[in-house]
């Protein structure tokens, strides 16, 4: 029996992750938390000697332990607690990803300055969100509809949302028409998602209707990577499985499955879905067909 096996359109590291890894091996320096929600690539780079702090160390204590410099981690880092590093003398490298300083930090400065009152769809205990709401002056931030029940009852005319940029499409979506049927009928959405976020959503979200089993490769403490598997999970509920190494794969999973899917979130490097292509080669006793892309490309590799 043969295994096909197929990679999901744009799986592994973005652009913005990939990055944070070159100024974290370029400057070498300690980084403030995990500089990506993925356990492989912060085990590597602790290998390497660069030390990894807790995100929101105690600034005064930088100095004294001779800690001149850091690097902020992609997922960005408070306002004032950047503007305390350098009343401190402390330098840092910024790895925060650009679509979040150049994207989603802009539109909060903007619309702010444009008199809006923003809403901030996202996990509030989040990296992503802490640092982003450190940009505005008066922004409230939601993850649930209980949370939507709290908000203010009027807050004006001009009330804008954005959201978490790896937050899914669906959550958005839900969110906001709840807050406009709620709260505020004339509420301004912007999708602030990025890119390759929406990409890999959109893809794993068509090859989980075709295929009889996914497995989605990523950190269990990457947002990103877990909105992959709750996606894949709305049409495989039974047969979508959330793996941060290879070992933790189980021929069980797949061993009677005719067409595999394979999805990765934004900081999984390529290294990590080969080590999983491998793995299933070696657990399957069949032949293993791999293809990337959707199901009806052409064969890009062979595996016997």
């Amino acid at each position: 029996m043969t295994l096909e096996v197929i990679i999901a359109d744009s799986a592994g590291t973005c652009f913005g992750v990939q990055g944070a890894i070159n100024i974290a091996e370029d400057k070498r320096h300690p980084i403030l938390g995990p500089l990506v929600h993925n356990p492989q690539i912060v085990n590597d780079l602790a290998k390497e000697g660069i030390p990894i702090l807790e995100r929101y160390s105690d600034l005064d204590s930088l100095k004294q332990e001779g800690i001149h410099e850091v690097i902020i981690t992609a997922h960005g880092y408070p306002k004032q607690l950047k503007e305390a590093l350098i009343e401190k003398g402390v330098k840092y490298h910024d790895a925060t990803c650009p679509v979040l300083l150049k994207w989603v930090y802009k539109k909060i400065e903007t619309f702010e300055a444009d008199g809006f009152n923003i809403i901030l769809i996202g996990n509030p205990k989040h990296a992503e969100i802490i640092a982003s709401r450190s940009y505005g002056n008066h922004i409230h931030v939601v993850y649930s509809k209980e949370e939507v029940d709290l908000l203010p009852k009027n807050l004006g005319e001009k009330v804008v949302s954005i959201c978490q940029t790896t937050i899914t499409k669906d959550k958005f979506d839900a969110l906001v028409d709840y807050i406009r049927k709620t709260k505020y009928p004339h509420l301004k959405a912007v999708d602030t998602r990025c890119k390759p976020v929406k990409n890999q959503q959109e893809a794993v979200e068509d090859l989980a209707q075709w295929v009889d089993t996914m497995i989605i490769i990523g950190g269990f403490n990457s947002s990103n990577t877990t909105n992959l598997a709750k996606l894949s999970k709305k049409y495989l509920p039974d047969s979508t499985y959330h793996i941060d190494d290879p070992e933790r794969l189980d021929l069980k999973w797949f061993q009677n499955a005719k067409h595999l899917g394979i999805g990765a979130g934004t900081s999984t490097p390529h290294s990590q879905i080969e080590a999983v292509k491998k793995k299933i080669v070696e657990l399957y006793l069949g032949k293993v067909v791999f293809r990337e892309g959707k199901p009806e490309e052409e064969f890009l590799e062979e595996t016997a």
